[in-house]
């Protein structure tokens, strides 16, 4: 381009050097028929050597102007390749080359203009996409989209979480979801161009997803899956404690309703089978209050509202005060409670709870207790805090049972928990209160040994030491009184 822009400069200023040449011949012709012939040769001779002087001055003077045009253009043309190879920076110098009023200046200076307009309208875009992309990845929920061939455009981090590996845009979503559910879902908002909300079971293992499938207005969908499992868990759980109060409440409410209508039916019973009767019925209505204040008390310590009040108590005051209140219950069953000892250590605890923690713990142990006749509590220091022991030594638990003991209404025998009076709430209730604690609970067992319970409970901070006065300078001597002793002539 620019060889042909330098051709054509070139030629243009030959053609007017030309017309200039004819122009000066006609003058001369006309100049030559009013002279004499002796003055011909002289003046030919002279306007041949003008005009190759003016030939010689024009050319370079044409090929000057025309490679600095040339030049000029040539920047142009680079500028232009590196805007279109994506180079938002590139300008065109034109400082030394830009002559005032041409008419280059001014097309340099609009597309100049042009690219700092295209770099700061891409820098936007660019922010625009990171800030997109940071939230996106941000967000809990998964997100996916997908072209209307069903290729990934693009993912958030939590969806490649999910999907177990690297979403690769421009694949098949199939290739990396195998969810019938979902890709039901995903069809129906590809096809009929509409909101699917469905649920996915099968994207990862022990979760539940909601998904939406919505059609984007340029095609495509999007696809949002929202992490239901701890509601789909937290209702599974409400059913299955309403089923178990239920099923708790059934029982003696059918056996008191069964002694009462017994009652009424015999109107003249004896008084034996009036106290025998009447026994039973006190039995499952004590047995029915005891389940009611379990139930208020696990409510309370799975309440969010729930509050200890904390305090530095020392070890080995809690395990003896427990040892305490329970060794009636103790002595009377025949059962032999040791104290394996504690350390006097400061753990932060609530007294009240703990009293209900140990109380909980002994009466379980006290249950299963009866073919070891022997109980042990005890405690000792950890790295960061002190682990309480409650130890039986009757028939042990089987290991299948062992993950389970703490939950609500889960019996190992649920024959002797319900002859002994229990409601199966006891170890859900104590496992609430440790944990408020800051501390950790577990069981371990073997068969025919007896089984152990154990729960830490975290340091108490250490005082924090007053600071001691600094001593008192002395006084300069020169200032300073020394007291005279009594009986001392000064």
């Amino acid at each position: 381009m620019t060889s042909k822009v330098f051709a054509k400069l070139l030629g243009l200023f030959i053609l007017l050097l030309a017309l200039y040449a004819a122009a000066i011949g006609a003058a001369l012709r006309i100049f030559v028929e009013h002279s004499s012939r002796a003055a011909l040769p002289l003046l030919g001779r002279e306007a041949l050597w003008s005009g190759l002087i003016a030939l010689a001055l024009a050319v370079p003077l044409a090929a000057w102007v025309a490679g600095r045009i040339s030049a000029r253009l040539r920047r142009v043309v680079t500028f232009a390749r590196r805007i279109a190879d994506g180079d938002l920076s590139a300008r065109i110098d034109s400082l030394g080359s830009a002559t005032p009023g041409d008419e280059l200046s001014p097309v340099e200076a609009a597309l100049n203009e042009t690219a700092v307009r295209l770099g700061r309208d891409f820098a936007d875009l660019q922010s625009g996409r990171d800030e997109l992309a940071v939230m996106l990845d941000s967000m809990q929920e998964a997100v996916v989209a997908i072209t209307s061939a069903g290729f990934v455009r693009w993912s958030n981090s939590v969806m490649q979480r999910i999907a177990g590996s690297q979403l690769v845009p421009g694949r098949p979503l199939v290739h990396f979801v195998r969810d019938p559910e979902l890709l039901a879902c995903v069809r129906g908002a590809l096809e009929r161009r509409e909101l699917c909300v469905g649920r996915a079971s099968l994207l990862a293992p022990g979760q539940v997803f909601e998904v939406n499938a919505a059609p984007l207005p340029a095609g495509g969908a999007l696809i949002v899956l929202h992490d239901v499992t701890s509601t789909e868990n937290a209702q599974k759980s409400r059913r299955e404690f309403v089923a178990n109060v239920s099923h708790e409440l059934r029982t003696p409410l059918t056996s008191i309703q069964g002694y009462v209508e017994t009652l009424i039916e015999d109107p003249h019973p004896s008084s034996e089978t009036t106290l025998e009767f009447l026994g039973v019925i006190l039995k499952n209505t004590s047995r029915m209050n005891r389940l009611t204040e379990d139930l208020l008390a696990l409510a309370s310590v799975e309440s969010p509202d729930y509050k200890l009040s904390l305090q530095p108590v020392r070890a080995n005051l809690l395990l003896q005060d427990a040892i305490d209140s329970i060794g009636g219950i103790v002595v009377d069953s025949g059962v032999q409670l040791q104290s394996g000892g504690a350390p006097d250590a400061l753990v932060m605890a609530d007294p009240d709870a703990m009293h209900q923690v140990f109380g909980n713990l002994m009466e379980n142990a006290l249950k299963y207790a009866q073919s070891g006749k022997r109980i042990r509590a005890g405690a000792r220091l950890l790295a960061s805090e002190v682990q309480f022991t409650i130890q039986d030594f009757g028939p042990g638990i089987a290991s299948v049972h062992i993950e389970r003991i703490f939950e609500r209404f889960y019996r190992v025998d649920k024959a002797r928990s319900r002859e002994s009076g229990g409601t199966g709430l006891g170890l859900a209730i104590v496992k609430h209160i440790v944990q408020a604690h800051g501390g950790r609970i577990w069981a371990e067992s073997e068969l025919g040994k007896g089984a152990s319970f154990h729960f830490t409970l975290p340091f108490a901070p250490a005082p924090q030491s007053a600071p001691q006065p600094a001593p008192a300078q002395p006084a300069p001597d020169s200032a300073s009184v020394q007291p005279t002793p009594a009986g001392t002539p000064s």
